[in-house]
């Protein structure tokens, strides 16, 4: 469905570090390398909870008196197109420089999940396919065949949007259009999250985090 956005936004070039998260909650530490993944200072930080980002976005706000929250699900996925059609901004594949064992296995593979390694988009943004899966502010529900504007679900639901795929994924999640779903208390060493510099949506209620 055609979706139309209304507003700027400013997105962050990489996903949130371990230095840039552990500066906010020092005690992640002890999960670094869980699973055998993401223990430097400059790999996306993992095992955090939709309310763990929730919560470093507040406290990066507070202290900088910048308006800073996750991407809404339509806000990622405008980011990560960067102004193309095709299935992976990159065109109908995405090559090996972007792969971190895209296949499924009983165990995860180790893999390096260091940040702005791969190329960026035409936006100036890396690691939009793939590195890790992406908490979005949205809740997660079925898309309206509608066209929409500036759309975000602020309330109901059982589950929180991710977007972008991770390591030890088939390369098939990784599309732009690929959504996913967790439940927002979950922490898992696939999932991290980005941050986006703008207000909330209309209707959001400080209730909803």
């Amino acid at each position: 469905h055609r979706v139309d956005l209304s507003h700027s936004f400013g997105m962050a070039v990489t996903e949130v570090t371990n230095a840039q998260f552990e500066q906010f909650m020092p005690e992640h530490r002890a999960l670094r390398g869980k699973d055998g993944l993401s223990t430097a200072d400059d790999e996306a930080v993992t095992n955090v909870s939709w309310y763990d980002a929730m919560n470093y976005c507040q406290w990066l706000s507070e202290r900088t008196g910048r308006n800073f929250r996750l991407p809404t699900e339509a806000e990622w996925e405008y980011a990560c197109r960067a102004g193309t059609p095709f299935p992976f901004f990159w065109g109908d594949g995405l090559p090996g420089v972007f792969h971190r064992h895209q296949q499924k296995s009983r165990t995860l593979q180790q893999v390096n999940l260091q940040v702005g390694v791969t190329p960026p988009n035409a936006f100036g943004i890396c690691d939009m396919h793939g590195n890790v899966e992406e908490w979005c502010l949205d809740w997660y529900a079925p898309y309206s065949a509608e066209a929409a504007v500036d759309p975000c679900v602020v309330s109901g639901g059982l589950y929180r949007v991710t977007r972008g795929g991770s390591h030890n994924t088939p390369e098939q999640y990784l599309r732009s259009a690929n959504r996913m779903a967790m439940i927002p208390a979950d922490r898992h060493s696939m999932t991290g999250f980005r941050i986006v510099e703008a207000p909330y949506p209309a209707g959001w209620s400080i209730d909803e985090s």
